[in-house]
């Protein structure tokens, strides 16, 4: 095979040059000007003299690079990788930048097409360095000496399957040649002058037998051909599995934590820009406990009394778990408060923004006779049949002692009790006050009940329609803000609760 500068592929030297002769003699007549210098020719048997002008750059017969993948052997796409770690090198000192550059643009995406273009087993050898950069890089974001391959595992899961989206490429890196090669084999079974019904691609089937043992899946070639998007089924497929794996391996506390975690919108503060202005932005040291309490990491050395203060100066006392998640359910100091506080401001802006009549401070008097003020957030003219629509926000905590003890089967329980136990306090109250009654409850690792999807959902078309944006933008927005106010005051509230530093010198 010949390969000119453009991708092309021809089968013999002597058409090459026959080309090549033709553009340079006949193309100044067509206002066609061939640049000699600019060509390049890749022989890699070549052993003699050739017919092309010596302008022409031959290529060293150990590799090419060709449409940005390298194609030769195993030690030039090993140095060709190695060149592409030197773009790794520069992060900066914000850890939720240096973690948005470092997944967003220098980690699994920049060497995507290089895995869809080289089998596995040339590539093996680069991959693990690659993956054990990447390993490095987390650690460095992380500010801990050394990140240990279980949590390694875990963080490069996607977002959705509870991990941190920092792909290992050896876990991909068969999905990706596979997919590429079902959708380029027909066109290859042509060049190669082969039936496209019965060709298949070199060492393919081999890696199609080695993912279904992986992920436990029965797929075959043919069903593959005619299937769209190949690489992102097989490599769900192999997270899904690894998934499983960990929970497997896990107790009860860790189960949940990665249900929680794979619930709707409760990755968008790893999604989202760190725009200081929309409210997406974690301090640093936010950003590092809200990562590792997500990877299940002991973010104190060992248990000890929770110092918070109440209001009447009394200390808390109740012992500080490794974990940080006594700090979730604290009700001394001013944690809960002040998460609560906020996540309603963010749903009374969105109101307004909406054209609501919302009255964001609670009302004192929505229940006459009586000072209980079960919404947050009121809303005039809101629902059908009702004066008002009363909101009432909730933050509950899926892994507080009752739910650790045993592994929850399904995501949400925790927000759907908050949710339930809400209605069993007010909804009486306000149906017989004519108030319509809606609880909006989230967890306080980011997922939440379907009444809040529905409300989100109603509020961000309403603003939509008045403010001419798009409401998939819109609503985006808002998960994101309110997904990272969440992991804001999750990780504030643990921050709080260190112990202080015993000094040494007494002033």
């Amino acid at each position: 095979m010949w390969y000119l500068d453009d991708g092309t592929i021809i089968g013999d030297v002597a058409d090459v040059f026959q080309i090549f002769e033709l553009i340079r003699k006949e193309g100044p007549r067509l206002g066609l000007f061939l640049n000699v210098k600019k060509n390049e020719i890749w022989w890699p048997s070549r052993a003699g003299p050739d017919p092309f002008p010596p302008d022409v750059d031959r290529i060293e017969n150990r590799g090419v690079k060709l449409l940005g993948a390298a194609i030769g052997s195993a030690a030039y796409t090993t140095e060709f990788v190695k060149k592409k770690l030197a773009a790794l090198q520069e992060v900066c000192k914000d850890a939720q930048v240096e973690f948005g550059l470092f997944r967003g643009c220098l980690a699994y995406n920049k060497i995507n097409h290089l895995l869809r273009t080289a089998p596995p087993d040339v590539l093996h050898e680069a991959l693990e360095k690659f993956d054990d950069h990447f390993h490095e890089i987390l650690a460095v974001i992380l500010r801990v000496p050394c990140l240990s391959e279980e949590k390694w595992t875990h963080a490069s899961l996607p977002t959705r399957f509870a991990g941190l989206g920092v792909t290992q490429t050896k876990t991909v890196a068969g999905a990706a040649f596979i997919g590429s090669s079902m959708l380029t084999k027909d066109l290859v079974a042509a060049l190669l002058k082969q039936d496209p019904a019965t060709f298949v691609p070199d060492g393919v089937e081999a890696l199609l037998a080695e993912h279904n043992l992986a992920a436990s899946t029965q797929h075959e070639l043919q069903g593959l051909a005619g299937t769209p998007h190949v690489q992102r089924l097989l490599s769900n497929e192999r997270h899904e599995a690894i998934l499983k794996g960990i929970k497997a391996e896990s107790d009860p506390r860790t189960q949940n934590l990665l249900t929680a975690c794979s619930m709707p919108h409760a990755s968008d503060w790893l999604l989202a820009p760190p725009i200081v202005g929309l409210g997406l932005n974690l301090p640093s040291d936010q950003f590092r406990t809200a990562l590792k309490f997500r990877l299940g990491m002991s973010l104190f050395d060992a248990p000890f009394p929770c110092p918070s203060i109440s209001k009447d100066g009394e200390a808390c006392g109740i012992e500080m778990d490794v974990f940080g998640d006594h700090a979730l359910c604290c009700h001394y100091g001013t944690s809960r408060v002040f998460r609560h506080n906020n996540l309603r401001d963010i749903l009374a802006h969105t109101a307004k923004a909406a054209g609501l009549s919302a009255v964001v401070v609670e009302k004192k008097n929505q229940i006459a006779g009586s000072t209980k003020k079960p919404g947050d957030i009121t809303v005039q003219q809101y629902h059908r049949g009702f004066p008002s629509s009363a909101f009432d926000v909730t933050v509950a905590h899926p892994l507080q002692k009752k739910y650790i003890e045993v592994a929850m089967s399904e995501a949400g329980v925790a927000a759907q009790e908050a949710h339930d136990r809400k209605l069993q306090k007010s909804l009486a109250v306000c149906s017989a006050e004519g108030l319509h009654f809606v609880p909006l409850a989230w967890e306080s690792t980011g997922g939440a009940t379907d009444s809040v999807h529905e409300t989100i959902r109603k509020w961000t078309d309403l603003e939509a329609a008045r403010g001419g944006y798009s409401s998939l933008l819109i609503r985006q927005t808002l998960y994101s803000q309110v997904s990272c106010c969440l992991q804001r005051h999750l990780a504030q509230a643990v921050i709080d609760r260190k112990p202080e530093a015993i000094c040494s010198r007494v002033l």
